[in-house]
């Protein structure tokens, strides 16, 4: 299946992961990361008030010079008990999160804001993730990588640390970054896609 944009689309992230699966629909899109820095959690008495005002942060600072494209804000956090695990900054860090990670289920969200004109539509995904034990060896050497870095919550689930996943209760690509599922979805319903060749939005 391929889809055509009925208007230009531009994606307000420079993940590759996000970019990937976007490019999966057939999409033509642009690609503008906000350059705006993200708000701190702290300013927010819920992880869900401070992921959705990422994402729509993200939209409407790259919608303000793209006013006739159709742009698309995301941002993916994880949540143990009520804590935001962003990117970890230390090698420190990322173990720390990996060792409260470890045998324990915890919440992926991401939500997505799409900005069109006057025009924007919010929502969110969440999936429950639960983590095998993870040895202090195992943890020790993903660390060492480079792949924990760029990463919410110290791992990502389509790279090497897939294998410290036991379950996903969810969207698989809602952990990697992006519903594609849902996005597409409303993409089509608000009139910005249509599969190709046909007059006929899915």
């Amino acid at each position: 299946m391929k889809f055509i944009a009925n208007q230009p689309i531009v994606l307000a992230s420079q993940s590759p992961r996000r970019q990937e699966l976007l490019r999966s629909l057939g999409l033509d899109f642009e690609v503008v990361p906000s350059q705006k820095d993200e708000p701190h959690p702290a300013a927010f008495h819920t992880a869900m008030g401070y992921v959705i005002e990422c994402a729509a942060q993200k939209a409407r600072e790259v919608a303000k010079k793209h006013k006739d494209s159709v742009v698309i804000g995301s941002d993916t956090i994880v949540v143990l008990d009520g804590e935001i695990l962003l990117k970890p900054k230390t090698k420190e860090e990322a173990q720390t999160y990996l060792r409260k990670l470890s045998g324990k289920t915890h919440d992926v969200i991401t939500s997505i804001t799409v900005v069109h004109g006057a025009s924007e539509l919010s929502f969110h995904e969440l999936a429950k993730v639960t983590f095998y034990d993870l040895s202090e060896d195992w943890i020790e050497a993903y660390t060492a990588t480079d792949d924990p870095y760029d990463k919410a919550g110290a791992y990502g689930i389509q790279t090497a640390s897939g294998i410290f996943v036991k379950k996903i209760d969810g969207d698989y690509n809602t952990v990697v970054g992006l519903p594609l599922a849902s996005l597409a979805q409303k993409l089509s319903r608000a009139g910005y896609i249509r599969l190709e060749k046909s007059r006929i939005e899915c």
